[in-house]
């Protein structure tokens, strides 16, 4: 903060000058504007909060944030405008994170607005305190409920001890929503000194508590990595490529209490919500209040709690999915990325940001340690630590008793031929029968939820699609209704064809609901649950699921690939994969890459207690080689057959792909406009870059948006940056596009 340092001697004021970035996300705007501080905000305004300021030539106040303040101005001083008001309390951002934001404007073409906005803390605007209420006197409240027990009047008075009584200090808020009662109750059992009233910060906790997680002993293996990221000085990032149980997770606790014990903080990055209750389960067991975790479930006051927890020094360590990895933690010592391989650590939205290298940026301002840990290393990484990039570390042993557990292949061709026409084939048939017999657990996995892919006329052909995208509607039997996956929209299901009439309706393809379908079909008695997006909306909702399942209240668990990664359920000796092909038709270069790391983490939750594990593997490409070499746990073989098959193709990593996607309403228009694009590339370029398209996007039209893409392959990253950069500013400048919107991803891995 700024104060009487800034006074001149004799009492004159001195000049304070901060730079605002406006809140535009506007390339043009996309700079520093001078601004003078109000003598009365001197001792208040600091760098990293948001402000009001009059902009433009209409004056508009709008907002925008401080990054810096100095004595001197470049300008006109008396033509600088005055701050009209600052919007925070306090600093949100450091100037690390502004360093930081910077850095990313540049790696990822985007505004620097957009990214301050991203690294911002959601619900700042929220209050930093909410009131709480607790018991003051235990006596007093047990005797005023055997008191009053019998009498209406104070029935909810009594229902608020009993709740405060059971669940400890409560959020006023919580209490009233839970108990569904008004401020009055309170206000008498305050009164009569029964209760009292406080200020504080939220406190998230699950519905559940966490057992003590005790230290395990290392093995030889785990000792010699947690010594080396102990003692090694290196600045490169590290990755642990261990297959499926081999204790990476105790390496990683280990490596955090190391970290802490020397004044430092880590964060913990997982990909999925659903992994986020057992990290959180074995951290809060071994560290306690030091752990804070955060995901999109929680509310954003709950989120904003979290983040100041962090910046004030409250807690050790923060656990969440990519977002986290902005904890504005002053002394970082660490950052974990666990399944470094997910695509979800790539945002999709503005800025389109990578979350690994905002990671290990982030390690390398602070002299901290990047840690990334994979059973299936993403081929990029392994490619770098294969060339000497990173630091590579493997366990290629489960930890404890534990075996990998066996896996079997079956071509549903052959089911088909042989009259099966079912989801599950005869073999899978036995095997859960087997285990059901055996009192073991069993889990299933398909990439698909829903009950089927697509509805179509078996007489005419017409398949019934989304009215606003281009893409099929999913048939959702609970419900027994039509959604786009993309809009959700929600259709009715037709009794007769659209197009031409006929009542011959037929549901193709499969979903998580048709095989929780089928497996109620097939096995009446055992208990079924199922996780996936449409079973898991509630704030708790995958750890309800996973807890139940956890505890042995479920026999089956069916889901998503929300099941496949992490989870460590000892009982579970069966898995079965229902479609292991239907990441390769995904269309994308990183079909089998993918393919390959589902099967492995979904196969890598059979035998992780007692006994051997079996996983059966369905398909209808049974000799594809990354299937086979799932089956296989054989990372390395597939590792060089994809890399090979890569540098023939000229994929990454041994070229750059970047997509150039332009959305409109128009049909024509984002055509045009990436005409035009293709144009200044082509004009900038030194004939380094390879143009591809334009085209129509995989997915031409969604929210009744046209899509057009464009394909960009060079082999220099930085220097297909630099154009792209310098295409995009002058794009921004032309007129006749206001209403088209260019985006562009980086090294996109996902379908466009």
């Amino acid at each position: 903060m700024f104060s009487g340092l800034y006074l001149k001697k004799g009492g004159d004021k001195c000049m304070l000058y901060a730079k605002v970035i406006p809140d535009l996300s506007l390339s043009r705007t996309d700079k520093m504007f001078d601004y003078e501080v109000p003598f009365e905000m001197i001792s208040t305004l600091d760098i990293g909060m948001r402000v009001k300021v009059p902009f433009g030539a209409g004056n508009r106040y709008m907002e925008g944030y401080v990054v810096d303040i100095c004595d001197k101005t470049d300008f006109d001083s008396g033509k600088i405008k005055l701050i009209a008001k600052i919007t925070d309390k306090e600093s949100f951002l450091s100037k690390e994170l502004i360093e930081l934001a910077w850095w990313m404007k540049k790696r990822y073409i985007t505004t620097f607005s957009s990214c301050l906005n991203t690294i911002f803390p959601s619900g700042a605007d929220i209050k930093n305190t909410v009131k709480f209420v607790f018991i003051s006197d235990a006596e007093k409240a047990n005797k005023y409920i055997e008191e009053n027990s019998s009498k209406v009047k104070f029935r909810s008075a009594i229902n608020v001890l009993k709740y405060i009584l059971e669940n400890g200090e409560t959020e006023q808020s919580k209490l009233l929503k839970e108990l569904n009662i008004s401020l009055s109750p309170l206000k008498t059992l305050e009164k009569n000194g029964i209760i009292c009233f406080k200020n504080g910060r939220r406190n998230y906790k699950p519905k559940y508590d966490f057992s003590p997680y005790n230290k395990h002993i290392l093995n030889p293996k785990q000792q010699k990595i947690y010594e080396s990221l102990c003692t090694e000085k290196s600045e490169k990032p590290n990755l642990i490529f261990g297959i499926t149980g081999s204790g990476k997770t105790e390496i990683y606790l280990q490596y955090i209490d190391y970290v802490i014990s020397c004044g430092k903080k880590a964060i913990v990055l997982v990909p999925e919500i659903s992994l986020t209750p057992l990290m959180v389960e074995r951290f809060k067991g071994r560290f306690g209040d030091k752990v804070a975790f955060t995901h999109s479930r929680m509310s954003q006051g709950e989120r904003l709690d979290v983040w100041l927890k962090a910046k004030y020094g409250e807690v050790d360590i923060v656990i969440g999915p990519r977002s986290a990895v902005f904890m504005p933690f002053e002394n970082l010592g660490t950052i974990i990325i666990d399944e470094e391989h997910d695509d979800s650590y790539k945002s999709e939205q503005n800025p389109k940001y990578d979350a690994i290298e905002v990671a290990i940026e982030r390690c390398r301002q602070n002299n901290a340690k990047a840690i990334l840990g994979s059973a299936t290393p993403s081929v990029k990484s392994y490619y770098m630590a294969e060339k000497g990039q990173y630091n590579i570390f493997t366990l290629d042993e489960r930890a404890g008793e534990g075996s990998l557990p066996k896996c079997e292949i079956i071509d549903m061709r052959k089911e088909i031929e042989k009259g099966n026409f079912s989801v599950v084939s005869d073999r899978l048939y036995e095997e859960i029968s087997k285990a059901l017999s055996e009192k073991k657990q069993i889990m299933l996995f398909i990439n698909r939820r829903g009950a089927s892919t697509f509805v179509s006329c078996r007489k005419c052909g017409h398949v019934m699609m989304c009215k606003r995208c281009n893409v099929s509607y999913k048939y959702h039997s609970k419900g027994n209704f039509l959604m786009c996956h993309y809009c959700g929209a929600k259709e009715s299901v037709p009794k007769v064809c659209p197009e031409c009439g006929s009542k011959y309706i037929k549901y193709f393809g499969a979903g998580t609901q048709k095989i929780e379908d089928e497996i109620k079909k097939l096995f009446p008695s055992a208990r079924v649950l199922r996780m996936d997006y449409d079973t898991t909306r509630g704030k708790y909702g995958h750890a309800q699921i996973l807890e139940a399942f956890k505890k042995r209240q479920a026999d089956i668990l069916i889901g998503t690939q929300m099941i496949a990664k992490g989870h460590d359920f000892h009982n579970v000796s069966l898995v079965g994969i229902m479609a292991a092909d239907i990441s390769l038709n995904s269309m994308d270069y990183k079909g089998a890459e993918r393919t390959f790391e589902l099967i492995t983490q979904a196969a890598g939750r059979a035998g992780r207690g007692d006994g051997n594990g079996r996983v059966i593997i369905q398909t209808y490409d049974s000799e594809n080689f990354a299937i086979k070499a799932a089956a296989n746990h054989d990372y390395v073989s597939f590792y060089n057959q994809e890399r090979d098959l890569r540098s023939i193709m000229g994929y990454p990593p041994f070229s750059y792909v970047f997509t150039v996607l332009s959305v409109g309403k128009n049909e024509q228009k984002p055509l045009e406009a990436l005409n035009v694009f293709n144009d200044i590339v082509s004009k900038l370029d030194n004939g380094s870059i390879t143009i591809l398209g334009p085209s129509e996007a995989i997915i031409s039209k969604i929210k009744d948006q046209f899509r057009f893409r464009l394909i960009l392959k060079c082999n220099d990253d930085e220097y297909m940056r630099s154009i792209c950069q310098k295409a995009s500013d002058a794009f921004a400048n032309l007129k006749g596009y206001s209403d088209v919107y260019i985006n562009i991803y980086m090294n996109s891995e996902t379908i466009i």
